[in-house]
């Protein structure tokens, strides 16, 4: 893998966060729910989990650091995957798109509803909407990577037919608030752990030991 950064060691942990943020988002969010009398995931928003209303809401906040901090320092492992392919630039934007939905994670559990600071820095979601087209543009130039490069056009087209929705006010019956919270985090949150995984395997291929 010609160009990587000679501290595999360090990146290769840093992807492995990477993988990993989507599974403690996901995993806070079935560990809360049970905590939360009559939860609904279709109806109710995900921060509701760490509200006063469920008997444990630090797991649900607790949870949501984490993740945050995996999202943190996993921007860091594909800034410099991506790197080692691509001109700098286009790889700094991902890196810190994916840093932003770290800072967005960080904050909302640090401050959890009805603070009113939990949705003060909401511009930065805009950001994470992106990442699936940064990192689509990013794997262009990797031929072995065309099923990956396929889901990542899926996720993009899937958020932009959803914005569109969304911006036009539509009401669909099974599109409830919480619904729509996670169909949005699945198309950008788990796309952060599937293309770290992907940059981890080729790093452990060229370097098992």
């Amino acid at each position: 893998m010609s160009g990587l950064h000679p501290n595999q060691s360090l990146t290769r942990f840093c992807l492995l966060a990477a993988a990993a943020m989507p599974i403690i988002y996901i995993g806070t969010e079935v560990a809360a729910a049970p905590f939360y009398p009559g939860y609904s995931f279709s109806q109710q928003s995900e921060s509701m989990l760490g509200t006063h209303f469920s008997k444990h809401p630090g797991i649900f906040n607790v949870g949501l650091m984490l993740a945050g901090f995996a999202a943190l320092v996993g921007a860091f492992g594909l800034y410099r995957s991506f790197r080692a392919r691509n001109h700098p630039l286009p790889s700094l934007v991902l890196g810190l798109s994916v840093a932003c939905t770290g800072v967005l994670c960080i904050r909302s559990g640090m401050f959890p509803m009805p603070d009113p600071r939990h949705n003060s820095w909401g511009f930065l979601h805009y950001v994470t909407f992106i990442m699936p087209f940064l990192m689509l543009v990013g794997l262009s130039k990797q031929s072995h990577s065309s099923g990956l490069r396929a889901y990542l056009a899926g996720c993009m087209t899937f958020l932009v037919i959803l914005g569109l929705l969304i911006g036009r006010g539509s009401q669909i019956s099974w599109l409830a608030r919480g619904t729509v919270q996670r169909l949005i985090s699945l198309a950008t949150f788990v796309p952060i752990g599937v293309v770290g995984f992907f940059f981890w395997r080729e790093l452990h291929r060229e370097s098992p030991d």
